[in-house]
């Protein structure tokens, strides 16, 4: 895929699946809503959730997002950054994505204004498409 493809891909508000390592060494696969800035992936947690405590313990994740229309798709593998605190401008892109127009501001509120919430960050070290 070309890079314009790529970044066409990606701006389609498909979920993307994160796979993180499990304790007994098997995947766990997750869908999450997320952002690219044409660097990094981006996408929120909570603290009680079992992702969280596996992406903690290792941080080595990967994510994929597919195209049902043109059975296109990106493949990252990296390392993963959990953010804590003040990710508002960096959560706006993901909501933004997703959320009906009317109701972006109140959603980034809400999420940026709960302590259990945090922002984990995909810096890509390789990537497949196809």
């Amino acid at each position: 895929m070309t890079s314009q493809e790529i970044q066409t891909l990606l701006s389609k508000s498909n979920n993307a699946i994160i796979g993180v390592n499990r304790v007994n060494g098997g995947p766990q696969l997750t869908p999450v809503w997320y952002a690219w800035d044409g660097t990094s992936f981006f996408f929120t947690t909570t603290k009680d959730r079992v992702k969280y405590l596996n992406i903690k313990r290792n941080p080595s994740i990967s994510l994929i997002v597919d195209d049902l229309e043109t059975h296109k798709y990106v493949v990252a593998y990296g390392r993963a950054e959990i953010i804590e605190q003040n990710f508002g401008e960096l959560l706006h892109p993901i909501v933004k994505k997703y959320a009906p127009a009317d109701q972006v501001e109140q959603m980034v509120k809400m999420v940026t204004e709960d302590p259990s919430r945090v922002l984990v960050v995909l810096h890509p070290e390789k990537m497949l498409t196809n």
